[in-house]
């Protein structure tokens, strides 16, 4: 647990940046790391001396022209866009990683200023719930090389941080009871759509709260694509002025402009007392018109991508009721609305900048009319409720929705070498929609004939992402791997299912069957052991397969 330290979460965003921290002894408190604010702009621009600016400077500097979203190119996997040079109007270009690594050199620095214990602090980093292994190891290498010591167990989903944070303060700050139930999380942020559907029960062992994440998923579209819309809906209305974007001087930096225009204009309107605002174009431009939106614009703006944000939720709900192993048949939970998925939510959460979008909460209080949906009534904004659950160290046991370790098939070859087949990489979705379309087994497999030229006793490992091996525990007794056996030209094959169950067939004649009931957090010097317990031969190993064993949801 590590309560004796200071406790650090840093919320590196794709639009902004929070940082905050929890002192032994203490409650949660933000750090203002902003110009005036507690956020800082994840602003990337270039001074007039070849220098990288951040944050606010960024924003004074390059305006419209700064780099946005240097987040996305780890989600999306992109190359971000070349910097506009301000010494001789050339362009500079750096690498994601380097742009990320003195992004975040920057926020420690500030977080100092400001007053943050970072001597000997244990620190938490978040990213969007459909990170993998590797992009939560990129982010680590590059934390760990700015000067923030983190592992990769030490990066949270960005929803469940919310849930935690939420569950904390009513009990906490509010003095009220934790939340019995199902929790739905809705995370509407810049860059990403998170959403995680948990559950908060107490150890029968210690009454410690226990959070079980049932689902947890995400969408790589978020604000950002909405700002993009009104922004094409401003530039509409320049033209019907008979101003043409594409015969100004600069036609990209108006755009730019027109983008951050719809920006301020969403954060506007997003105030329920105002239905029309109006904004400058900025940049110089002021031979132009104000800028006008209606709240009745946004909203027909918006509605697409929240009813698409909704079949998100309905996944998740499927993905929530599987995991507690309840089998409908196929044919009706192809036909089940979302209204009465809704039944089995006590409370809605709502988190993000994006969910103070009025339509946000009057979806979801049509869509779930027995949940309660708030936002996190502790926290001065919801942009808090992702860092404020960075630093919950109450709730030390958190069950994951999927293995964050990988799974490793090891074996000695004839010459003495060692050899290895990663099974499962930590954090991989166990099935993609694929296979929900074509009604195939959900889970992850691994297929394959390993090399060996005679029998060979091997092993399955379990390796935390950061290379450190974990022990299994099956039934009681702990076992540093499972031991497998490998005949010549034998098909291996390892399935991990959404109910649960790993399977493995190796070269001997039965299958081993093991039931995994949750998948635990794995942080630096917490790491336990992965508790499997084996399912008997002649009981429910021979059973017809259920529904929950084969098919989830076809939302789709």
């Amino acid at each position: 647990m590590q309560h004796d330290k200071p406790l650090i979460g840093i919320d590196f965003g794709t639009a902004t940046t929070l940082v905050s921290q929890r002192l032994p002894g203490g409650a949660p408190e933000n750090v203002p790391i902003g110009h005036g604010t507690a956020w800082m702009p994840s602003l990337i621009a270039v001074s007039p001396f070849g220098e990288l600016l951040f944050g606010e400077g960024a924003e004074a500097a390059a305006g419209a022209s700064a780099l946005r979203s240097v987040k996305q190119c780890i989600t999306l996997g992109l190359t971000p866009d070349a910097l506009p040079g301000q010494e001789r109007g050339g362009t500079v270009r750096q690498s994601a990683d380097t742009l990320i690594k003195q992004l975040l050199e920057h926020v420690l620095l500030r977080a100092r200023a400001a007053g943050a214990d970072t001597e000997d602090a244990h620190f938490r980093l978040a990213c969007p719930a459909i990170w993998d292994g590797p992009q939560r190891r990129r982010l680590a290498t590059l934390a760990r090389a700015a000067g923030i010591p983190v592992a990769v167990g030490d990066i949270v989903d960005e929803p469940v941080a919310a849930g935690l944070a939420w569950s904390e303060g009513l009990y906490w700050e509010l003095g009220e009871d934790r939340p019995d139930g199902t929790t739905l999380v809705f995370d509407f942020g810049g860059g990403t759509l998170d959403i995680a559907v948990v559950e908060v029960i107490e150890s029968l062992q210690d009454s410690a709260p226990e959070l079980t994440v049932l689902s947890a998923r995400g969408v790589a579209r978020a604000g950002d694509a909405l700002d993009l819309r009104i922004a094409r809906d401003l530039e509409q209305d320049l033209e019907a002025t008979g101003i043409s974007v594409d015969r100004m001087p600069d036609p990209s930096i108006l755009r730019a402009l027109l983008v951050a225009a719809a920006r301020r204009l969403k954060v506007l309107l997003s105030d329920t007392r105002y239905d029309e605002q109006a904004v400058p174009v900025g940049g110089g431009y002021t031979n132009l018109p104000l800028l006008t939106y209606t709240r009745q614009r946004l909203e027909e703006a918006f509605r697409p991508q929240m009813e698409e944000a909704l079949e998100h939720v309905r996944a998740a709900l499927c993905e929530a009721r599987l995991r507690r192993r309840t089998t409908p048949d196929i044919a009706r939970l192809a036909r089940m609305p979302l209204s009465e998925l809704a039944t089995d939510v006590q409370h809605v959460l709502l988190a993000g900048g994006m969910s103070q979008v009025p339509l946000v909460r009057q979806a979801f209080e049509e869509k779930f009319p027995h949940a309660e949906v708030e936002f996190d009534r502790a926290l001065e904004s919801p942009e808090q409720s992702v860092v404020t659950g960075l630093v919950v160290h109450n709730y030390h046991r958190l069950n994951l929705p999927r293995p964050g370790f990988d799974l490793v098939l090891e074996w000695d070859d004839s010459d003495g070498g060692r050899r290895s087949e990663l099974l499962y990489p930590a954090f991989e979705p166990l099935y993609t929609p694929h296979q929900v379309m074509r009604r195939e087994e959900l889970a992850h497999r691994w297929r394959g004939t390993p090399d060996v030229r005679r029998v060979t006793k091997a092993r399955i490992r379990a390796m935390a992402v950061d290379g450190e091996p974990m022990d299994f525990s099956v039934e009681g007794s702990a076992l540093p791997h499972l031991p497998v056996e490998l005949h010549p030209r034998t098909p291996f094959s390892l399935a991990l299912r959404l109910n649960g169950e790993m399977v493995v067939h190796d070269s001997t004649a039965r299958p081993m069957t093991f039931r995994v009931e949750r998948w635990p957090v794995l942080r630096a010097g917490e790491q336990g052991a992965i508790r499997l317990t084996r399912v008997r031969r002649g009981v429910q190993e021979h059973q017809r397969p259920s529904f929950t064993d084969l098919y989830s949801h076809p939302w789709q």
